[in-house]
């Protein structure tokens, strides 16, 4: 064979170095072992006696527990417009028109669920989750769909606890 032949097989070569690996037959991916769940435990038979209020947290433990909770997620996600005290003071109302609500004053305006009341639990987790502009609201109340129900209903909480009787 002349250079001229080597030569002009050398392309050949290459191109079937590149493509032979991926003409392999593959191999089957191992399947991941199936993952058990536990089984679930039968619930126990109640009893009238078992059923006493002791061990059952009392409401007012609940509800300071989830204020508390809540205060931190007002915190985290509402002081910038709101300020530490709800009162619509924060850092960011100065540039604000119109200017953030004033919880201390209960001077909500919305019943998103249409019940009657204004400002009650579900009227509260509608603005902060929806923001205030689907509910006929300023679009500088942006909704805050990323709080999760649970934060939601204690900042809701914590929201209602700030108002001044």
């Amino acid at each position: 064979m002349t250079f001229r032949t080597h030569g002009m097989m050398l392309p050949f070569a290459l191109a079937a170095l590149v493509v032979a690996p991926g003409c392999a037959p593959k191999k089957p991916a191992d399947a991941p072992p199936a993952a058990s769940a536990p089984a679930a435990a039968p619930a126990p038979a109640q009893t009238p006696a078992a059923t006493d209020t002791a061990s059952s947290p009392a409401p007012a433990a609940t509800t300071a527990t989830s204020t508390a909770e809540g205060e931190k997620v007002f915190q985290t996600y509402c002081v910038s417009c709101h300020g530490t005290t709800g009162k619509g003071d924060g850092p960011a109302s100065a540039g604000l028109n119109p200017k953030p609500a004033d919880f201390a004053d209960a001077m909500f305006k919305y019943d998103v669920d249409g019940n009657g009341s204004k400002g009650d639990i579900a009227d509260i987790k509608a603005i902060v989750h929806d923001g205030a502009a689907k509910h006929g609201g300023s679009p500088l109340m942006a909704p805050w769909p990323m709080i999760s129900p649970d934060q939601l209903q204690s900042l809701a909480e914590y929201v209602k606890s700030l108002h001044r009787s």
